[in-house]
């Protein structure tokens, strides 16, 4: 008999959305940029790959200074990760004990519950409203961490700004605001950490950056907070192409903000398109929508859409069962998944 821990045992584990083996998907279904980055980003990588014999910057000084630029944040405020997860992850490990209490919403990023759970923490989930928005702040006294994302998945909103304002003011821990998807909107919550003395912010170069293979995220926040994130953090968590291949990215926020505001652009086609199909779809401040179709079953849908090669997110859970999520993916890809789904509607 393995001595496994009761709280792995009883853990589901994370499912991350399918990534086929073959390159004949149109792949809308785990919210990649469609985009590639610059190829200039590549110019210097070569001198890396001569180093790979040595370790790479144990606390990524590069890649920070580069994001302080860009973030307005002195980099020593900054604490890079292997991808916003290992900002969570780092967050959990510092401030919460077995047993103790983490609380986020329902629904929301389900990585939240999986790293609770392993972790051996107490869950409480705050559920939204029927729209998937808050009817009030998210007030937990006994939550020594409270994960909030905004937007927030799998909805694509940003929560209301107020309420998140007091679930900063009343919280007696920490708070730590996702921003994964906040490149492809008008707001974010930089002035939360100046405000609170309890705020984190994460940050992602999946997505908005077209970084998704790299894995670099980062954790903004006061400097007493990240002095101790930073004792948790593991040794040499990045590695020296993606240090590099991150800080490259940010020198290039002119040819990024075309990106984004192109994706935007496309969003904005896809859910009136989808809504013109007869879809139940809410507005995104994401790179994402999630939509309900309304003339067969999200998992039917899902199902014949993959047989065509085109790949979306279905989650069978509780309250978002007969929805699907949808990268907003090039012009053409959500011309072709369109094309497909007219077709169904037309079979149905």
């Amino acid at each position: 008999m393995l001595p496994i821990r009761d709280c792995v045992q009883q853990t589901s584990g994370y499912l991350p959305g399918e990534q086929p083996q073959t390159t004949d998907y149109i792949k809308l279904n785990t919210n990649e940029n469609p985009y590639s980055p610059p190829s200039e980003i590549f110019d210097n990588l070569e001198e890396e790959l001569k180093k790979v014999r040595l370790y790479p910057d144990p606390v990524s000084t590069k890649l920070r200074k580069a994001a302080s630029q860009v973030f307005g944040f002195p980099y020593e405020q900054i604490l890079a990760g292997n991808g916003s997860d290992d900002i969570l992850n780092i967050a959990l490990r510092t401030f919460v004990n077995p047993g103790e209490t983490v609380a986020f919403l329902n629904p929301t990023y389900s990585l939240y519950e999986t790293i609770t759970k392993v972790h051996g923490a107490d869950i409480k989930t705050i559920p939204t409203n029927e729209n998937f928005e808050l009817d009030s702040p998210l007030i937990c006294p006994e939550a020594k961490l409270i994960f909030v994302a905004s937007p927030n998945p799998p909805l694509g909103k940003h929560l209301n700004r107020q309420y998140l304002k007091e679930t900063c003011k009343q919280a007696t821990g920490v708070v730590l605001i996702d921003e994964a998807y906040v490149d492809f909107s008008d707001e974010n919550h930089w002035e939360f950490i100046k405000q609170y003395d309890n705020v984190i912010v994460s940050r992602t170069m999946s997505k908005s950056y077209s970084l998704a293979g790299m894995r670099v995220g980062f954790g903004i926040s006061s400097l007493a907070i990240i002095e101790q994130m930073n004792k948790v953090r593991d040794s040499y968590n990045l590695d020296r192409i993606a240090q590099t291949l991150g800080a490259n990215c940010f020198q290039f926020q002119d040819y990024f903000q075309g990106i984004w505001q192109k994706v935007r652009t496309t969003r904005n086609r896809l859910i009136t398109s989808l809504r013109n199909l007869d879809f139940f779809v809410f507005d995104s401040d994401a790179n994402f929508v999630l939509a309900s179709p309304q003339w067969i079953e999200a998992s039917e849908l899902y199902s014949k859409l993959k047989e065509r090669k085109v790949l979306v997110r279905y989650f069978k859970q509780p309250r978002i069962s007969n929805y699907v999520r949808i990268t907003v993916g090039t012009d053409a890809e959500i011309d072709r998944l369109l094309e497909v789904i007219k077709q169904l509607k037309n079979e149905s």
